[in-house]
């Protein structure tokens, strides 16, 4: 977590400076952001990171903790090679100064479960810098989806979940 709170910190947006609010730049970054994870493939990756997130950019989630657009796109790439399918349906955007909060539905279907497609929703806190590049990313979902697959794992998170 101290990574986390240092990537706070660093990207504050009344420190380091946030995207003018209703500019030409916050419009085309936010599109940018949306249009990246409208198909989370390999190949889009491999296209268009480099295009949304800064050289020093941060990312995190249930999985992971990356610094730096190289770690990222590693991560990613890696994460894209077990994916059949993945979109992201991007159903509401909220700005909160310099804090863009994405809220989303996810279709995942894996290469090992082709049969068993994934639907959950999550959400993104992004930051960006004065020129439109992601430099803070973290997503909030429900990872435990993907963990109930995993044979012993699953049998211990739904029991867990059917206690409460």
């Amino acid at each position: 977590m101290k990574d986390y709170y240092q990537a706070l910190s660093k990207t504050d947006p009344h420190k380091a400076g946030a995207l003018q609010p209703d500019s030409e730049k916050e419009r085309e970054a936010v599109e940018r952001f949306v249009s990246f994870y409208r198909v989370f493939s390999v190949e889009n990756i491999r296209e268009n990171i480099r295009t949304i997130y800064a050289d020093d950019a941060y990312f995190r989630d249930g999985y992971r903790e990356v610094q730096g657009l190289d770690a990222i796109e590693a991560y990613f790439l890696k994460s894209a090679e077990t994916v059949h399918e993945c979109t992201f349906d991007i159903q509401d955007i909220a700005v909160h100064e310099g804090n863009y909060y994405f809220r989303w539905v996810m279709d995942l279907t894996t290469k090992r479960w082709k049969d068993d497609p994934v639907k959950t929703v999550g959400m993104s806190h992004v930051r960006f810098d004065k020129e439109g590049m992601i430099v803070f990313h973290q997503d909030y979902w429900d990872t435990s989806v993907i963990y109930e697959k995993v044979p012993v794992m699953g049998l211990v998170i739904r029991w867990i979940r059917k206690q409460f």
